[in-house]
């Protein structure tokens, strides 16, 4: 009992290290990750001076939440999508890991996209479901059944790490060039 003791508490340190790096947000988002990756539900632990006096460790599982519940117009503001496919993967996003419990979804499908779109900009989209369709063209959802959208982990990882606020956000300001052109020098005279 006591060699699976010490290798719990070296395995706490191991994974705190490996956090140590990261913002409380970003480690939040790992952990859910990695919860959701073993098939085990977010919770919330409270901190010793805030328990009840029952004194459990640890509430309700809940997901982890900032401060306050987010809308969709919020959190689309938060993370300003360029495009209507980034705009798709910020509304599954938040439809998957931030709205309230009633308002939760695995999937989306034209109509909730076009809902989103109409809450959080003020107008719906052309063509939600070309939109759609583009998204998992280019590798952020996965069909998830007829007209049903799943947004997958290169998706999670664009609205996460990507887009305004995420770890990497300057990589959406730099301009990427798709077409590569020779170059041309000018002969030296001899």
């Amino acid at each position: 009992m006591t060699d699976k003791k010490n290798d719990d508490l070296e395995t706490v340190r191991v994974i705190t290290e490996a956090l140590k790096s990261f913002t409380k947000e970003e480690r939040e988002q790992i952990i859910r990750w990695s919860l959701e990756r073993l098939g085990m539900q977010a919770f919330k632990i409270q901190s010793a001076n805030v328990m009840p006096q029952e004194s459990p460790l640890m509430t309700s599982p809940q997901p982890f939440l900032n401060s306050s519940p987010k809308n969709i117009k919020s959190f689309v503001q938060e993370k300003n999508p360029k495009s209507d496919v980034q705009f798709a993967a910020v509304a599954a996003y938040f439809y998957r890991f931030e709205a309230s419990d009633g308002e939760k979804k695995e999937k989306i499908s034209a109509k909730d996209l076009q809902d989103a779109g109409r809450q959080a900009r003020g107008f719906g989209f052309k063509d939600a479901l070309k939109t759609l369709n583009n998204c998992v063209r280019l590798g952020y959802f996965n069909r998830a059944g007829r007209g049903e959208f799943e947004l997958n982990a290169v998706g999670e990882n664009l609205v996460a790490m990507v887009l305004p606020g995420g770890m990497n956000e300057s990589v959406t300001s730099r301009k990427i060039n798709t077409k590569m052109k020779p170059k041309i020098t000018k002969k030296s005279k001899k």
